[in-house]
């Protein structure tokens, strides 16, 4: 080569050193930028931080930002040398030789993304992937130094497990976790394709009509601040207590900011404001504007915010995941709460949410970790009350969870330091904004138990001695119904249903009814039955009489699992009295007409909000009437009443309303004695 060719070669190298792209403030500022890392002359003299905008994706980051991400990805590989270096002490038969394989595998991957995508986003993305061996180191040393050695190899394990994307303030991704197409995408592909869908727990692939027929609001502009605090105060009140997946004092400092900005006149943070819209739509599901426009037109505004959220893949996303299913809950109109449970526990499982590691050595933020246990436990929570409702699979088995439960203590005594104040462990002490939730999860934890033991469509053979198994259980379901927490003091708390002694109660009727659910359809031998369908009767009665008293008293808001939960409750009682003579001597006529007039009363309330749940209303009020025409018939009777109560062809318009009831979505349970109950 030339000298001539070597100089003009060495100027090209340098001007592109010197065109440097300029910073986002020097851009604004229209100043010339000397494009000087990591902060320019400019930005260095007004003390200003100085950050840099990807053109193609429009995500901002610091100057040097990728000479950073190379060192800290050189520091990570140094790391797992390291770390591989102790596997292969405490474990020499570990084939690290098919780890390296595997590693680099996912290091060529990497690099085929690197081609397709700018260099910016995918060195966020994909720079810091590797594979996780998962061992389980065990091994027996004798010694204090030794033991020591071993619980430091113990650590350096369980941190192996989640080496993970820590860049840019992104969520730690548990190993296996998806590459490619991001997961908002998805999300936001999938909430836009079934929002037209049944409003109920479960979608079933019919679009419902009702909804179809509703003119569906324009997205509504952000209320006043009082309006606005109103709605939100209403949400931590009625909705916080049972899922705590957020933290008050941080929400509220996001509110105030984007008050502020909206009333000077600024944008705000679209993630915070799709937080502030969201929570305010539930929140207006919660009072007297349930049935007003506003509480869609709010949610239509957080769902145009939504795509900013779910880009971040991390907690927020699952927040707002979880926030999705709180509107659904309460709306006649929605995405399936099925759905939106099984992406939320999904993505906790992509986080590496539902698995216990020691944090301590990578992310002491005491705020941050118990977020990350109130996201998972929450999302658990809500996959195992829909899975059971609908008699499907949950989303996770409690082998695979071994996270701890969150504290119980305020949001207002969890700082990033530290907490303010020790977390309630004593049944005897006052309870805390959490305590009933965290006492529902255990519930639901007992369910799932109940259903790998006691229900045979799961195992693959029922137990042999299912009494026994059952009465097991329903001893552990009164220990749970004694340890229940007091309910809070605050005349908020005492507005709502959640976390009062009626709310326990009905869970515990319930959970009775989902013990015996199977049993009650398939004919229980000669000696259990009488136990079997005066227990479910006695339940039934309970739930139906709680619910009316819950709302002649306006402190329960319509949700869908509590119309699930009424009508199985309904339903079996009819169900008893049909096929049991010891459930029809204990409940005289005028008691069962009292008991069916309540369920028809909740159910009318419940249809003059929700006209989805009219064919629910319809189809009790034909069985009801069904049944006490065969009570007041029995005394001159000359054979015992026998099933079907309806038969085919008598009464057309009946089988509509089983129509219209199986697209708004039916509890599985439900499904079986009506299927019972009608030929």
């Amino acid at each position: 080569m030339s000298p001539l060719a070597s100089t003009e070669n060495s100027n090209q190298q340098s001007r592109r050193v010197r065109v440097s792209r300029a910073c986002v403030a020097c851009q604004q500022k229209k100043q010339k930028c000397d494009g000087q890392t990591p902060a320019c002359r400019n930005c260095r003299r007004t003390n200003r931080v100085c950050v840099s905008q990807d053109p193609s994706t429009k995500r901002r980051h610091p100057r040097g930002y990728i000479e950073y991400l190379e060192h800290h990805n050189s520091s990570l590989e140094n790391h797992v040398a390291s770390l591989e270096q102790t596997i292969s002490e405490l474990q020499p038969h570990l084939a690290l030789d098919e780890l390296a394989q595997e590693t680099s595998s996912w290091h060529e991957q990497d690099q085929n993304a690197l081609a397709l995508h700018s260099q910016s986003r995918e060195t966020v993305e994909n720079l810091f992937r590797t594979s996780d061996p998962s061992p389980s180191a065990t091994c027996t040393t004798s010694g204090r130094e030794q033991s020591q050695q071993a619980d430091n190899a113990n650590e350096d394990l369980s941190n192996l497990e989640l080496l993970c994307l820590r860049s840019a303030g992104a969520e730690p991704h548990f190993f296996g976790a998806t590459f490619g197409y991001p997961f908002g995408r998805i999300f936001s592909a999938t909430l836009k394709a079934v929002r037209q869908q049944a409003p109920g727990l479960s979608v079933t692939g019919i679009v419902d009509e009702t909804s179809l027929d509703r003119t569906r609001p324009a997205p509504a502009p952000l209320p006043n601040r009082t309006i606005v605090n109103m709605l939100t105060t209403a949400y931590f009140d009625q909705v916080h207590p049972q899922f705590p997946f957020l933290h008050r004092p941080s929400y509220q400092e996001r509110e105030e900011q984007v008050l502020s900005d909206a009333e000077s006149g600024k944008t705000p943070n679209p993630i915070d404001a799709f937080f502030v819209y969201i929570l305010c739509s539930i929140g207006a599901l919660t009072g007297p504007l349930a049935g007003a426009t506003l509480p869609q037109g709010l949610y239509m505004s957080a769902e145009n915010l939504l795509d900013h959220v779910m880009q971040k893949n991390s907690l927020e996303s699952i927040q707002a995941i979880l926030c999705c299913a709180m509107y659904s809950m309460r709306s006649p109109v929605g995405v399936s709460i099925w759905t939106l449970s099984g992406m939320a526990l999904r993505q906790c499982i992509e986080l590496g949410l539902h698995r216990k590691i020691r944090w301590s050595t990578m992310d002491t933020n005491t705020l941050k970790n118990e977020m990350r246990k109130r996201v998972f436990w929450c999302s658990y929570n809500l996959d195992r009350a829909v899975a059971m409702t609908l008699g499907r699979p949950v989303g996770i088995s409690d082998c695979d969870v071994t996270v701890e439960h969150f504290a119980d203590i305020n949001d207002e005594n969890i700082t990033k330091e530290g907490f303010l104040k020790d977390a309630r462990t004593l049944q005897t002490e006052p309870s805390t904004t959490v305590s009933c939730a965290l006492h529902t999860i255990r519930l639901r934890q007992l369910w799932g138990r109940i259903q790998n033991e006691v229900h045979p469509q799961v195992t693959a053979e029922a137990s042999k001695d299912w009494f026994a198994t059952t009465i097991r259980f329903k001893k552990e379901l009164n220990l749970w119904l004694e340890a229940s927490p007091p309910r809070l003091t605050s005349s908020n708390a005492k507005s709502s249903a959640f976390g009062g002694t009626e709310w326990f109660s009905l869970m515990y009727h319930h959970t009775v009814h989902l013990l015996y659910r199977y049993r009650v359809v398939n004919n229980p031998d000669i000696e259990t039955a009488p136990i079997v369908y005066t227990e479910c009767a006695h339940s039934a009665q309970a739930i139906t009489m709680i619910y009316r008293q819950l709302y002649v008293s306006q402190r329960l808001n319509d949700t869908w699992g509590a119309l699930h939960t009424l009508f199985l409750g309904a339903v079996t009682f009819l169900h008893c009295l049909w096929v049991s003579a010891e459930t029809r001597e204990l409940y005289r006529h005028d008691k069962v007409s009292a008991i069916c007039t309540s369920t028809l009363i909740v159910l009318a309330i419940m249809t003059e909000r929700w006209s989805a749940v009219e064919a629910y209303r319809d189809c009790f009020e034909v069985l009801s009437r069904e049944t006490q025409t065969m009570l007041a018939e029995l005394a001159s009777a000359t054979s015992a009443p026998h099933l079907p109560v309806i038969s085919s062809g008598s009464n057309d318009q009946f089988y509509g309303y089983l129509s219209h009831m199986n697209q708004v979505g039916m509890c599985t349970s439900v499904e079986e004695l009506l299927a019972s109950m009608v030929e």
